[in-house]
């Protein structure tokens, strides 16, 4: 440490011994914050005096990752006596509440903002935010790695070590043994380490105690001694106090002889003032001036004729006035005395700033002081002096009969005017002096975890600026911090006290209070991206960071934002001053380049013009509370802007946006950001000055946003790009007006994605088209008209010439308002294209939906008809719309629907009718979408059969009768049949092939027989008969005789023959008719051979032979089958 502390040229004596670390009387005891599966019962428990009131105290987890905090809870009460003299408190947690570690930690605060504790687990590390900040937590040495059952915890022993995991007693005292020892002071720090004094001034130093884990130790009673009083003394509470000139070196030891010191340098006084030199001023007063004067004071008797009294004008550095003094300076008060110059009303200019020299006889200054700021003379004797403020001034509402009076300290204050009177004894002013700037106790506290920063100016007695050096301390470290850069950090509430000594000793303190900055209640930032992030095409740079009160992507290699989004209304404005706390932003991460104010102090004189650190969310726009003024000051809110654009257009514009929030009741949603690069801040690499600052503002009603957004009328963007130069601080603010298209070509971002897409392509470019209006959706049926209307289109900025329609059926039309007629059914999508007097165009569409009209079927002819018939009509239909139709036809007599040809509208009916009946005929056409039917009678009337006729027979007994019959019926029946063979068996079913059908029966006697056939088709009966004669076997042989008296007389046979032949066959005859039939066959069959010897003997042909054989020949068949 403390070769660390002399590498930055401060000298800490130090002194340390080896000691057990003591816990604390308040103190952990207990903590769970991991186990097997989920994390359950979670808590932590603090230990302490029973009946210790905790009241404010606070238990504020810290992530290891960065050091920051991410949980607080407060306490409340006093310790109970949950084991004799000693409580504990439990405080519990949700599930995962606590962190596992790798490393995580816990501080334990006092009421007073002070670290009792600051412990961790899994590791060390150094908190960076928080009253922990900058201070190293002290590791348990034990853990709880996840795998431990439900139940266990960490325990402190009543010796201060941890142990566990082990079954936790949270509620139980585990640390109640005997009370711990006292923390033991291991070193001491004095600060300021070195200052410097002159002869009879007076330095505090202030000591601090350390424990052997460099904790602070409070309560520590120093002894405070001086290594050589004849240079320097010191008291008990510090306040050393310079002797002779000389080095002393001032300690402070702790009860236990640990001690740590500073070096004082003690220096001998500085020479005063001038002995003659301006003592009183009066310039200004409320109304008209009056009583104008310039007072002199010197030794008494000095001759001031031919000196002078010059008054110099501020604006532009000349002369305005002289005086020309003569005689000698009176024994006004002893060996003193002064001179009045009296000036008339307004004689003497009232400043902002202007000053007056002292000019002795032979032309020298003997000084030139002014009010109201400095500036350098440009003509007269002090040409090319710079002035020296005496700081004090009067105010136009100065009272008449008041001064700015000089004392001896060479201070100036206004009082009572005293002209003609000594102010003061005239003894030599003290030495130098210290004047602090940057920051007053006037100005709004320093919140919290927050950074400024002062600077110092040492002085003469006659008020002279000294060149010097300052080492930076703070004597209340428990309250603010401060570096070697004079960077000032708020860490408690209270009052800081930061003091700065010269390189000569000489020291000055400045106090100034700190706070805890509060958050708004009432201002309303959930707009801050309302249409989006900023997006481009590489994020690597994109460190995005939402804030409350803003949002914003941090660019770590340029030190600066990319983009800054926030919202903006009534709500974000109220009384909170400024805080002028710029900060770095403690939600980056630990690895970006860790800024501070100072980065940017000095800016302008490396670029050669101003430079200011430029907000992006305005300061002025949040300033409800102390904490959302604060957020705006933090550095990833700042980019650096010259002066002349910060102060100038950009603060014009930027004051039109507020202005519209607070008083034209509008919503503004704001995305800022730099573009381009001209180097960096002082050429240290660490922020680029960009080449220009960019503003885009959606302008809206006040709390309506992107779900009120139906076209671009319903708001207004505005977008600038400002060149970051100097010398364009009254350039009007419109000349920098630009498009949002121009901004995403020059940064690469998009903006305003989330805007409906035609919207944002329209507000992007910044241009007026006519916006198109329809007074749809539509909606009809096919083949009838439709009006439609654009009529209520506009145009903004000047009139609609054209309307071109598309009607979505690949036809056009034109014209405001126009009908239309769709040939065919659908949903059409119907857009009107509007052209403005600008040549800009506007497309809006909507739908027409288009109804299906139904085919209308025209009645068509029913018939009566007989069975078998064929009906036969047409028919048609009609249809507006342009369809593809098809058609079926159901004729009712069971064959079902079948398809129906159609000629365009019409058709053509054919069907032959089998079956007798009533029959619908069913006609239906479809058109895709809808189905019409139309229906027709046909009354068909039964034919009954048609029995043709069939043949009869003439037979023997016994020979078969076989006949083949048929029958006609243009019907389609199911036909039954009988037969009667006529011989007494009755009708008998008859086997239908068809239409056809065969006969076949043997009748058993002779006789006359009428074969009766009947068809029926169910409804009617056809009947037919044949005769078949059976013949007698006597008749039969009389027939062959009549065969053989035909062939005979024909020539055929002779006579001979023929006797022979005709006696055998009535032979035969009366053997039938007498009942001797097997006479009769013996006959017949003697007669068969003698048929044959009369073929060979050439006296019967064979042909007739042959026939008579056959006759012959059946006869016996019959007369022998029975």
């Amino acid at each position: 440490m403390a070769a660390a502390a002399a590498s930055c040229g401060t000298e800490t004596a130090t002194s340390s011994v080896t000691q057990q670390v003591s816990a604390p009387d308040v103190r952990f005891a207990e903590l769970h914050y991991d186990n097997v599966s989920t994390d359950v019962g979670e808590a932590i428990e603090v230990s302490g005096p029973a009946g210790t009131d905790v009241t404010g105290w606070q238990v504020i987890l810290y992530n290891g990752n960065g050091g920051a905090s991410y949980d607080t809870k407060t306490l409340s009460g006093a310790f109970p006596a949950t084991c004799g003299t000693r409580g504990v408190m439990v405080i519990n947690y949700p599930v995962n509440g606590i962190q596992n570690g790798s490393p995580d930690g816990m501080a334990l605060v006092d009421a007073g903002g002070h670290v009792v504790e600051f412990l961790s687990y899994e590791g060390v590390f150094a908190a960076t935010n928080g009253p922990a900040l900058g201070i190293t937590s002290t590791d348990i040495a034990v853990a709880e790695a996840g795998t431990e059952p439900v139940g266990k915890s960490l325990q402190r022993s009543s010796s201060g070590t941890w142990t566990g995991p082990i079954d936790n007693t949270f509620g139980a005292c585990n640390d109640n043994g005997t009370t711990p020892p006292p923390p033991v002071v291991a070193s001491v720090t004095v600060t300021p380490a070195t200052a410097t004094v002159t002869v009879g001034s007076t330095q505090a130093f202030s000591a601090a105690a350390f424990d052997a884990a460099q904790q602070p130790i409070a309560g520590v009673t120093f002894a405070w001694s001086s290594s050589l009083t004849a240079t320097a003394t010191v008291d008990a509470s510090g306040v050393a106090t310079g002797v002779a000139a000389g080095d002393a070196v001032i300690s402070a030891a702790a009860p236990n002889g640990v001690s740590g010191s500073a070096t004082l340098h003690v220096t001998a006084a500085q020479p005063g003032f001038p002995n003659t030199r301006f003592s009183e001023l009066h310039y200004d007063n409320t109304g008209v001036d009056t009583g104008e004067a310039i007072e002199i004071e010197g030794p008494a008797g000095t001759d001031v004729t031919g000196w002078t009294i010059v008054l110099y004008d501020g604006n532009g550095g000349g002369a305005y006035n002289t005086q020309t003094l003569s005689g000698a300076i009176p024994a006004t008060c002893a060996a003193r005395g002064v001179l009045v110059v009296n000036y008339p009303s307004n004689g003497i200019q009232n400043g902002s700033p202007d000053g007056m020299a002292l000019v002795d006889a032979t032309g020298h200054v003997v000084e030139f002081l002014s009010y109201e700021g400095t500036f350098a003379a440009t003509s007269g004797p002090a040409s090319g002096i710079t002035s020296t403020d005496i700081i004090a001034q009067e105010p136009s509402t100065t009272p008449i009969g008041q001064s700015l009076q000089r004392d001896a300290f060479n201070h100036w204050s206004l009082t009572t005017s005293t002209f003609g009177a000594c102010n003061g004894n005239g003894a030599p002013p003290p030495p130098n002096s210290i004047s602090f700037s940057g920051r007053a106790p006037s100005d709004p506290a320093l919140p919290v975890g927050f950074q400024s920063q002062l600077f110092a100016t040492e002085r003469t007695a006659s008020n002279t600026t000294v060149t010097t050096t300052f080492t930076w301390s703070s004597d209340t470290p428990a309250t603010a911090g401060v570096d070697q850069n004079g960077v000032i950090t708020g860490i408690a509430e209270g009052t800081a006290t930061f003091r700065a000594t010269a390189a000569d000793g000489t020291t000055g303190t400045l106090a100034l209070p700190v706070r805890v900055a509060i958050a708004s209640t009432t201002a309303s930032y959930i707009g801050n991206t309302a249409f989006g992030e900023p997006a481009d095409a590489d994020p690597s740079d994109d460190f995005i960071v939402r804030h409350a009160e803003f949002t914003l992507s941090y660019n770590a290699s340029r030190g600066e934002p990319n983009w800054v989004s926030y919202d903006l209304d009534a709500s974000a404005f109220g009384p909170e001053d400024r805080c002028n706390c710029f900060t770095f932003d403690p939600d980056l991460p630990a690895s970006f380049t860790h800024l501070t104010t100072n980065d940017y102090t000095g800016a302008g004189a490396a670029a050669g013009f101003g430079i200011d650190r430029g907000h992006m969310t305005r300061s002025f726009d949040r300033t409800t509370a102390s904490l959302d003024n604060a957020h705006t000051f933090l550095l990833s809110n700042v980019v650096p802007q010259a002066s002349d654009l910060n102060q100038g257009p950009w603060a014009d514009f930027e004051t039109v946006l507020g202005d519209l929030a607070r008083f034209q009741n509008k919503e503004v949603y704001i995305i800022t950001g730099p573009a381009g690069n001209k180097g960096t801040v002082k050429n240290e690499g660490k922020i680029v000055i960009p080449e220009s600052t960019w503003k885009i503002a959606v302008i809206m009603d006040r709390d309506k946003g992107l779900a009120d957004i139906r076209d671009y009328r319903d708001l207004e963007v505005m977008a600038v790009n400002m060149p970051n130069i100097p010398g364009i601080r009254n350039v009007d603010w419109h000349t920098y007006l630009t498009t949002v298209d121009a901004l995403e070509a020059l940064t690469g971002y998009d903006f305003l994605a989330l805007l409906p897409d035609k919207v944002e392509n329209i507000v992007e470019a910044g241009i007026k088209p006519p916006i198109g209006a329809l007074d749809g959706p539509y909606a009809g049926g096919e083949g009838s008209s439709i009006a439609m209307s654009a009529a209520a289109s506009v145009d903004p900025n000047g009139t609609v010439v054209d309307y071109a329609w598309s009607f979505g059926d690949g036809t056009t039309g034109s014209g405001a308002s126009v009908t239309h007629t769709y040939a065919q059914d659908g949903l059409y999508t119907v857009t009107v294209t509007v052209t403005d007097n600008d040549g800009l165009t506007d497309a809006i569409t909507t739908t027409a939906a288009v109804a299906n009209v139904a085919p209308a079927l025209g009645a068509f002819d029913g018939a009566t008809l007989l069975q078998g018939g064929t009906y036969a009509a047409s028919g048609s239909f009609t249809d507006p719309g342009a369809d593809t139709w098809t058609a079926t036809v159901d004729y009712g007599d069971g064959a079902g629907p079948g398809p129906l040809a159609l000629t365009g509208h019409s058709f053509a009916l054919s069907h032959v009718y089998g079956g007798a009946g009533t029959f619908t005929v069913t006609v239906q056409v479809s058109d895709g979408a809808a189905t019409t039917t139309g229906t027709a009678t046909v009354a068909v009337t039964n034919v009954p059969p048609a029995l043709n006729a069939f043949d009869g027979a003439t037979l023997l007994p016994h020979e078969t009768y076989a006949a083949s019959g048929s029958f006609t019926d243009p019907g389609a029946d199911t036909w039954t049949a009988t037969v009667d063979y006529g011989d007494g068996a009755g009708p008998t079913p008859l086997a239908l092939t068809g239409k056809s059908f065969t006969l076949s029966h043997v009748y058993g006697g002779a006789g006359t027989f009428t074969v009766t056939v009947q068809v029926s088709d169910g409804a009617a009966t056809a009947t037919g008969t044949a005769t078949v004669t059976v013949l007698a076997l006597s008749r039969a042989v009389q027939l062959v005789r009549d065969f053989v008296d035909q062939r005979a007389a024909a020539g055929a046979i002779n006579r001979a023959v023929q006797i022979v032949l005709d006696v055998q066959l009535d032979v035969a005859a009366r053997a039938f008719d007498t009942g001797k039939p097997a006479v009769a066959v013996v006959v017949l069959r003697a007669m068969i051979v003698e048929i044959d010897v009369f073929v060979r003997i050439g006296r019967i042909t064979v042909t007739d032979a042959a026939q008579l054989e056959a006759m012959i020949n059946r006869i016996i068949a019959s007369a022998t089958a029975g």
